[in-house]
């Protein structure tokens, strides 16, 4: 069944395409490019490994330490098994879904099929409080401060359970797709155990729920309200934010561009390492300018992606 809001949103997609083609210039889309995406999936298994490894080798401070670049890492690795959702990974379909299931989907509790199904419906359905799987009711109340409603948000039993559990949870998924997660998660514990060691193998996989159920979980929330939270649904322009990356807070809260939001519902199949560029661009164009909302920072100034959260903006 067809959402109330596809028609906004394939409104909103047209007439970017029509003022792209207006202003004559090549705007041909990027193709996918394989090479780039398994050196930024290695790079964060890499780093994922050598925290545990350091943490490991030095004890219970260091592992403290650990779960902020583990859970932030994690969020890297969602963020482009997003991009596999979207075939963002590789120009070849077969490739790219490989890579999601043999790197991304199920260290993530995530089965792709569900994942995709699930995310074509949050695009096709933006803002619409039945059909988008990703809508965030309000929860401001009078008074509220943006980090008040931000805690309310974070410490919801449900989000908070997705955060951990994944697709583990969802009776969407069928027991013998959960049993896939649950052997994907088998054989690198058993590769763990063999190659470094029971201890290692038991502390990398209790740093990842445990990160998965702190920095994970808050990074998430945060990004999650950032994209579309506290805006009018109508719309991709009237209820997406863009938040431009900005040094380092960008590469903790939203890894691998992730933060170009409008961008990305406007353009769902810019590959990612293009989306800076391509938002360069488009933000040559006055339609674009007069109807998107950038965030030029997450917390401070008129600007900020929090903005809207208040309870005067509720």
């Amino acid at each position: 069944m067809r959402s109330p809001a596809s028609s906004s949103v394939i409104a909103d997609q047209a007439a970017m395409h029509a003022a792209l083609d207006s202003t004559g210039m090549d705007w041909r889309t990027p193709r996918a490019r394989t090479w780039r995406s398994l050196s930024d999936i290695a790079a964060d298994w890499a780093i994922i490994c050598l925290t545990v490894w350091i943490a490991y080798r030095i004890g219970v401070w260091a592992s403290i330490a650990a779960l902020f670049v583990i859970g932030n890492r994690q969020r890297a690795l969602g963020n482009l098994l997003h991009e596999a959702g979207h075939q963002n990974l590789s120009k070849s379909r077969d490739v790219n879904d490989r890579i999601a299931y043999v790197f991304l989907a199920p260290p993530l509790f995530n089965e792709l099929t569900l994942y995709r199904f699930q995310h074509a419906w949050h695009h096709g359905s933006l803002g619409d409080p039945v059909h988008d799987p990703d809508y965030l009711s309000s929860v401001t109340r009078a008074g509220d401060h943006w980090f008040r409603v931000y805690l309310r948000v974070l410490t919801t039993p449900s989000t908070w359970a997705g955060s951990i559990f994944g697709h583990l949870i969802s009776t969407r998924l069928a027991l013998r797709q959960k049993f896939v997660i649950v052997l994907w998660w088998a054989a690198c514990e058993a590769l763990l155990d063999i190659t470094i060691g029971t201890h290692f193998a038991l502390l990398f996989f209790a740093l990842w729920i445990v990160a998965r159920a702190t920095v994970f979980h808050a990074i998430t929330t945060f990004r999650e309200m950032t994209d579309h939270y506290g805006l009018q649904p109508g719309g991709i322009f009237s209820y997406t934010r863009d938040v431009p990356d900005h040094g380092i807070s960008s590469v903790f809260m939203h890894p691998h561009h992730n933060g170009y939001h409008l961008t990305h519902h406007l353009f769902p199949h810019i590959p990612y390492p293009d989306l800076p560029e391509f938002h360069s661009r488009l933000r040559q164009i006055s339609e674009f300018n007069r109807r998107a909302i950038i965030c030029e920072t997450y917390m401070w100034g008129s600007c900020a992606s929090v903005t809207k959260w208040e309870a005067t903006h509720a």
